[in-house]
């Protein structure tokens, strides 16, 4: 019984040894946008690897800047996979988005207040800077459903004026980063 036991394991052992097998450090990402920081909007965002050459990302947008002259407050979340030509974090990649948008923006005599949901397609390369650190640069392109309302910020709260109400289809850009991530 013993003998069977010595024999079965050195079977398992020499079967995982002999199996094609992949060693990476590098399961999951967070990163931080860059370009977005420029503008006062807060991106931080969250990757998986989910296969060897694909993962799954998460990202939150929140712009928090309202003036009397201008209006740039927003919400945003996007989730989607990302398609890797080398291995997950390196190299070139491909990435398909599902957004969602709440919003507040425009100027002193006209703003726009409503949301935006849609899908976007995008293209990236990733850099490593070392073991735990890259620099993802991404673009995309995407089509938007939006549902808002244009309104003169001049006039009082209590006399709210809506100049009308809109639902449209805008093509517009779904990603537009540069991010430092780091692996863990």
């Amino acid at each position: 019984m013993k003998r069977k036991r010595i024999i079965l394991t050195a079977l398992l052992l020499a079967a995982l040894w002999i199996m094609p097998h992949k060693t990476s450090a590098q399961f999951f990402a967070v990163r931080a946008d860059a370009l977005a920081a420029c503008t006062g909007t807060l991106h931080l965002g969250a990757e998986a690897s989910v296969a060897d050459r694909w993962s799954v990302e998460a990202s939150g947008y929140w712009n928090p800047i309202r003036t009397s002259a201008l209006s740039l407050t927003f919400g945003a979340v996007q989730l989607g996979p990302r398609y890797w030509f080398y291995e997950s974090f390196v190299g070139h990649f491909v990435g398909v988005q599902l957004s969602y948008a709440n919003y507040l923006v425009g100027r002193r005599t006209r703003r726009y207040d409503g949301w935006a949901c849609g899908a976007g397609v995008s293209y990236g390369y990733a850099w490593m800077l070392s073991k735990r650190w890259n620099i993802t640069v991404e673009g995309g392109i995407g089509i938007y459903r939006t549902k808002d309302t244009q309104r003169d910020p001049t006039v009082s709260d209590r006399d709210v004026e809506y100049i009308r109400h809109a639902r449209r289809w805008v093509l517009a850009p779904s990603r537009l980063e540069v991010a430092i991530c780091y692996l863990f």
